[in-house]
C-alpha cells in the first residue's frame, strides 16, 4: 500500500493518547483506609465488572477513532500490482491496536495480558498473510484477456527537460512505452497517439503485431508547445472504437505539465466524460506520470513585439524581446541576438535574472523590402529547454496602405478644406491635395478627391481605408461600391460634420446591416465647447491615448459636433468608444460585414475645434487608420492549435475562372474569388494581367438567401451571358443590356449559381443583382455568395497544391482552398511550433504579395506558460477522475500489472473517513451512557445480610438497617 500524504502516518500515534490519558487518571487516584467502606464492598465487586467493559468499549472506540483518522488523511492507496491482501491486512492491524489499547483498563492481570497476546496475534497474522499472499498466490500468472490499449505520449516542450546527466521525459516515455509493448499479454493491440499542441494520430487502427508499433515508437519525436490532454484523449477514444478487444485502456505517458490538461474548464471535462459514458465500455484513463527535474535551470525568450501593428519601409521599426528566467535557480544568460533576414543587429547583453524575473531588449530595425519578412531572436545559454531559447516572429511589411479621402469641402485655402489636417497627418507634405497621390514613399498613400468629382472614380481601392471627411451624401452607385468595398474587408471612417446629410447616413445600409455605427440626429450640429474625455475610451485604437497621461488629446477644444442616436434594433449605448467631456459621444465603431467601420462626431478641421493643433493629432489619426485596415493584414503568426491555417485576404464569394476562348474549355487562365459580380469595379481586375487576354469569364459557386420568399434575379451588362440557379436555367445566350427572371428561394438554404459571359465589347461590363422580398434592388453582397464546395468530398474547395518544411526539417503538404470565409493555405500537419518555410502557389501569389514559386515564412508560436513548470495538483486529479475512471500508475511494473488483468489500483481515504465518522458518533453516545449511568447520588440499595439481636433494636434482619437509618432502606 502506498501513501499520498506518509507522512502524516505519525498521527497514528494519537492512538495512545487515551491510553496514556487513562493511566494519568488511574495513578492520580490514591487509595484513603475508611472503615465504613466495608459496606461497600459487596456493591463495588458486583458493578467492577460492569465498569470494566464500558471503559474497555470506551476504549477500544478511541483508538480505532483516532487511528482511522490518521490513517484518511495519510490518503492510502492500493496499487494495481498490489501483492497483499490488504482487505485482510488492514482490520487484523486496527484489531490489533485496539485490543492493546484496550487492555490497559482492565484490573485482572490474567485478561490484562490475555488481551494483549490476542493483540500481539493479530499483528502477526497480518505478517503471515502478506508473506502467505506474496509467495503462494497464483492469480497474477492467469492469462489476462485481450485489451486495446491507446498509448499517448506527450510530446510537449517541458517533456524535454533535462538535468543534462539523465535522459529527458520524453526519452524516458518512448523507452516505457516500448518496454510495455514487449511485454504485454497476447491479444494486447496498441494504437500509438502523439501528443501536443494537435494530437498526432500515428496509427490508424490498434496494431497487434509489435514489430510494427515499436518501429512507430523508434521514428517519434518531440514537438513542442502545449499537451492539449482532452483532444489527444477524444482521439484516442475515436482510435480504440475501432478495435476488436472489449476492454479498452487509454495509457498517458506525461509529465503533468498543469498548462495542457484545462483544469480550469470543468466544462470541457464534463463534455469529455459524456461521451465516454455514452460507449458501450468506457476506456479507463492510466496516467504515468513522469516526474521532472527537482532544480530547473532555464532562460526563455518569452514574446517578440513590436511597436506598431502596420510596418512599412518609410521609417524605423521598434523591436521589443522579453527574456525570462523560467527556472528555479539564478542565472546570468550569454547575449541576445536578434536576426532580420539575412541581417543580424548588433548583439546584447541581458545580464542576471533571478526566477520568475523578466527582461526586455529593445533593437530598432527599418525594413528596406515588403512583404513576409522574418525576425529571429536567439539567446545564447545551455538550460534545461533548448527549444525555447529561440523565438521567431514573421512580420508583413506592406509597400503602401492606400487611403482614399473623399473631401466633402474642398473650396478655399489649403487649412479651411475638410480633408487636409487628416491627409497631412497621414503623410507630412501637400502632395495629395495637390496632385491626387502622394509620391514621398511613407507607408500611408493618401488620396484625395474632391466631392464634386466622386462621379470620375473608376477604381476603389483593393484594400485600404475611406475616408469620408463631412461628405454630404454619395451617389446611389458609389455607395453600394464603398459598402461592398467595407463588407469585403475594407476600412471606412466617417467625419460627420455640418454638411453631412442624415437622411443619407442614416437610410445607407447593406446586407450585413446599417453601414454607420449610429444614426445623425437631424441637426446641423451643436456649438458647445467640449473636449475629449481619455477616461471614457474603450478602444484598442485608443490605448495609446488613454494610458498615456501626458497626451494632450484632452487639451483639445471641440466647438462644433453632431448628435447621434442609435438604430432602431441597437441599444443606447452600442458602438460608443469615446465620448466627450460633457457625456455625448463623440467616436462610434462596428464590424460591417468582414471590414470595420468607425464614425466620428465632428470634423478633424479648424472649423470643428482645435483637434489638428495638438501634438497628439498625427499619431491619433494613424491609430484610427492602422485599426480600420487591420482586417485586411495577413496573420503570418498562429496560435499552437491544430493544423497551421493562413486566411487569406479577399473574403468569401464566387470563384471566377478567366478562360483564353468563349467556349471556356481547357485549364482557366487564372482564377479570382469576387466578392460580387460587377466588371465595373472587380477588386481583383486592375491585378491580374491575364484578364486583358480571357475572352470568357465563368463564376461558379452558392447563392445563400438570408430570407424566404420569391427573388428577383438582374442582369445588367454587354456581352453574351447565361445564369443557372438551383439547377434551373434563369437566362441562355442572353445579349440584352438588362434581363430579369423570379425564382422562389428559401431562407438559409444555399444553392448552386453558376454565371458564364462571354466578352463581345470593349471594356466588358456585367452585374448581378437581385431584389429580395419587401427590399430594394442591389447588388448581391458578399454575405450571399458562397464559393462551391469540393464536387467528391463536399468539403472546401482546393485550388492548388504545393509543398511546406516543418520547424523539424519534414516536408509536408499543403493546400490552397477556398471556403465560407474565404481562401486559405493549410498546412496538413499538427501545429508544431517554430518557423515554417511554404512554396508560394502561383494563384495565392498576389494575395500574398509574394512571387509565385518562392519560399514565405509562417510561425506558429510558442507558448511560455509551457517553460514554466506547473504540476498537477490534487483538485485538477479530482476534477479528472469525475469524468472518467483514472489510475495513477508509479512505474512500468503498475503499467504491466493492469494489462495483465490484475486489479486496479484504488485510493482508500473515504472509507477510513466514514469509519472514523461513525465511531466519533459511536464515541460520544457511549460517553453519554456511561456518564448518565455514573452520575452521583446514583440509588443502588444494598442487602447487609446480618442477623437479629433481640437485645439491640439496631441490630436487625438483613435489610432492617437502612429503614432504621433513612427509613427507606437505603444508604444515606
Amino acid at each position: 500500500m502506498l501513501f499520498l500524504n506518509s507522512i502524516l502516518l505519525a498521527g497514528l500515534a494519537g492512538a495512545m493518547i487515551p491510553v496514556i490519558l487513562h493511566l494519568i487518571r488511574r495513578q492520580a487516584a490514591k487509595p484513603m483506609d475508611w472503615g465504613a467502606m466495608r459496606f461497600l464492598f459487596d456493591t463495588v465487586a458486583m458493578r467492577r465488572r460492569r465498569m470494566e467493559w464500558e471503559d474497555l468499549l470506551l476504549m477500544v472506540t478511541r483508538c480505532l477513532l483516532l487511528a482511522l483518522i490518521a490513517l484518511a488523511v495519510a490518503r492510502p492507496f492500493v496499487p494495481p500490482n498490489s501483492a497483499v491482501p490488504w482487505l485482510v491486512v488492514i482490520p487484523l492491524v486496527l484489531l490489533g491496536m485496539a485490543a492493546f489499547g484496550g487492555s490497559f483498563t482492565l484490573s485482572g492481570r490474567k485478561s490484562r495480558w490475555l488481551l494483549r497476546l490476542t493483540g500481539l496475534l493479530c499483528l502477526l497474522a497480518t505478517a503471515a498473510a502478506i508473506i502467505m499472499e506474496r509467495e503462494l498466490n497464483l492469480k497474477r500468472f492467469k492469462l489476462a484477456s485481450g485489451r486495446d490499449v491507446a498509448l499517448i505520449i506527450d510530446a510537449s516542450s517541458s517533456m524535454t527537460l533535462t538535468d543534462g546527466t539523465s535522459p529527458n521525459s520524453f526519452t524516458q516515455a518512448v523507452e516505457e512505452a516500448k518496454e510495455v509493448v514487449k511485454q504485454a499479454p497476447r491479444g494486447t493491440a496498441f494504437t500509438i497517439i502523439l501528443g501536443g499542441p494537435a494530437p498526432e494520430l500515428k496509427t490508424a487502427t490498434p496494431l497487434t503485431h509489435r514489430a510494427d508499433v515499436l518501429e512507430v515508437l523508434e521514428q517519434v519525436q518531440a514537438v513542442g508547445g502545449p499537451f492539449r490532454a482532452q483532444d489527444a484523449i477524444s482521439m484516442a477514444t475515436l482510435s480504440l472504437a475501432d478495435g476488436e478487444n472489449a476492454n479498452k485502456e487509454i495509457l498517458v505517458f506525461s509529465d503533468g505539465q498543469r498548462i495542457g490538461w484545462r483544469t480550469d474548464n470543468p466544462s470541457a471535462w464534463s463534455s469529455l466524460g459524456d461521451v465516454l459514458s455514452s460507449m458501450p465500455q468506457a476506456p479507463r484513463l492510466l496516467m504515468r506520470q513522469l516526474p521532472p527535474p527537482q532544480i530547473l535551470r532555464n532562460v526563455a525568450i518569452a514574446d517578440i513585439s513590436l511597436s506598431r501593428e502596420l510596418v512599412g519601409t518609410d521609417r524605423p521599426l521598434g523591436i521589443k524581446v522579453m527574456v525570462e528566467n523560467t527556472g528555479t535557480e539564478t542565472i546570468t544568460p550569454g547575449e541576445l541576438s536578434l536576426h532580420i533576414g539575412k541581417q543580424s543587429l548588433e548583439a546584447q547583453g541581458v545580464g542576471q535574472l533571478i526566477p520568475g524575473q523578466q527582461e526586455t531588449i529593445h533593437f530598432q530595425h527599418q525594413f528596406k523590402q515588403t512583404g513576409a519578412q522574418l525576425i529571429h531572436a536567439r539567446i545564447d545559454t545551455a538550460d534545461a529547454i533548448p527549444g525555447d531559447n529561440h523565438r521567431e516572429q514573421v512580420v508583413n511589411v506592406r509597400e503602401s496602405l492606400p487611403v482614399l479621402l473623399i473631401d466633402g469641402h474642398p473650396s478655399g485655402a489649403f487649412f479651411e478644406r475638410a480633408a487636409s489636417f487628416t491627409a497631412l497627418a497621414l503623410t507630412p507634405n501637400s502632395q495629395p491635395l495637390k496632385s491626387g497621390k502622394s509620391t514621398s514613399g511613407f507607408l500611408m498613400d493618401p488620396r484625395v478627391v474632391p466631392a464634386p468629382e466622386m462621379g470620375t472614380l473608376d477604381k476603389l481601392p483593393r484594400r485600404g481605408v475611406i475616408v469620408l471627411a463631412d461628405v454630404p451624401r454619395l451617389p446611389s452607385d458609389l455607395a453600394r461600391k464603398v459598402e461592398s468595398f467595407v463588407a469585403s474587408g475594407g476600412g471606412l471612417l466617417i467625419l460627420a460634420g455640418s454638411r453631412a446629410d442624415a437622411s443619407f447616413y442614416n437610410t445607407w445600409q447593406g446586407a450585413s446591416g446599417p453601414v454607420s455605427p449610429k444614426q445623425l440626429a437631424a441637426a446641423s450640429g451643436t456649438k458647445e465647447e467640449v473636449s475629449p474625455a481619455p477616461d471614457t475610451f474603450d478602444h484598442p485604437a485608443l490605448d495609446l491615448f488613454s494610458r498615456d497621461k501626458k497626451s494632450d488629446l484632452k487639451q483639445a477644444n471641440i466647438s462644433q459636433f453632431r448628435k447621434v442616436q442609435a438604430h432602431v434594433s441597437q441599444s443606447a449605448n452600442q458602438h460608443v468608444i469615446a465620448r466627450f467631456s460633457n457625456g455625448a459621444p463623440w467616436l462610434m465603431s462596428k464590424q460591417h460585414g468582414q471590414g470595420r467601420v468607425m464614425l466620428a462626431s465632428c470634423r478633424f478641421d479648424r472649423f470643428s475645434g482645435t483637434l489638428p493643433s495638438r501634438e497628439s493629432f498625427v499619431p491619433f489619426i494613424h491609430e484610427i487608420i492602422t485599426w480600420l485596415a487591420g482586417t485586411g493584414d495577413i496573420q503570418f503568426n498562429l496560435p499552437a492549435r491544430w493544423s497551421p491555417r493562413i486566411s487569406l485576404p479577399g473574403g468569401s464569394g464566387l470563384l471566377a475562372s478567366y478562360y483564353e476562348q468563349t467556349s471556356m474549355q481547357g485549364s482557366p487562365l487564372s482564377r479570382q474569388i469576387h466578392s460580387v459580380v460587377d466588371l465595373n469595379d472587380s477588386p481583383r481586375q486592375d491585378q491580374a494581367t491575364t484578364e486583358a487576354k480571357a475572352r470568357g469569364i465563368r463564376w461558379h459557386g452558392r447563392l445563400l438567401p438570408p430570407s424566404s420568399g420569391e427573388y428577383k434575379i438582374t442582369i445588367e451588362g454587354r456581352g453574351k451571358y447565361s445564369l443557372s440557379l438551383d439547377g434551373k436555367q434563369l437566362f441562355s445566350n442572353g445579349q440584352k443590356s438588362e434581363a430579369s427572371a423570379n425564382i422562389n428561394l428559401s431562407a438559409g438554404q444555399a444553392v448552386p449559381l453558376q454565371l458564364d459571359f462571354s466578352k463581345t465589347g470593349n471594356p466588358p461590363s456585367l452585374r448581378l443583382l437581385w431584389t429580395p422580398p419587401g427590399a430594394p434592388s442591389s447588388l448581391i453582397p458578399p454575405e450571399a455568395l458562397l464559393p462551391p464546395r469540393d464536387p467528391d468530398s463536399g468539403s472546401d474547395l482546393v485550388l492548388e497544391k504545393t509543398t511546406a518544411i516543418d520547424p523539424l526539417g519534414v516536408q509536408r503538404s499543403s493546400t490552397l482552398t477556398l471556403g465560407a470565409r474565404g481562401p486559405s493555405l493549410n498546412i496538413e500537419c499538427p501545429a508544431i511550433p517554430g518557423l515554417y518555410q511554404i512554396v508560394v502557389p502561383p494563384t495565392a501569389a498576389q494575395l500574398l504579395n509574394q512571387q509565385a514559386g518562392t519560399t514565405m515564412p509562417m510561425v506558429v508560436r510558442r507558448d511560455i506558460e509551457e517553460s514554466r513548470y506547473e504540476a498537477l495538483n490534487d483538485d485538477d486529479t479530482t476534477l479528472i477522475s469525475k469524468h472518467i475512471e483514472t489510475i495513477p500508475l508509479r512505474n512500468q511494473d503498475d503499467i504491466l500489472a493492469v494489462l495483465n488483468g490484475k486489479g486496479f489500483g484504488e485510493e482508500l481515504w473515504k472509507v477510513f473517513a466514514i469509519g472514523a465518522l461513525v465511531l466519533l458518533v459511536l464515541e460520544v453516545a457511549l460517553t453519554r451512557w456511561i456518564s448518565k449511568s455514573r452520575r452521583a447520588g446514583e440509588e443502588v440499595k444494598i442487602d447487609f445480610a446480618i442477623e437479629a439481636d433481640p437485645h439491640n433494636p439496631l441490630v436487625q434482619p438483613s435489610g432492617s438497617l437502612g429503614k432504621a437509618v433513612n427509613g427507606k432502606g437505603d444508604l444515606p
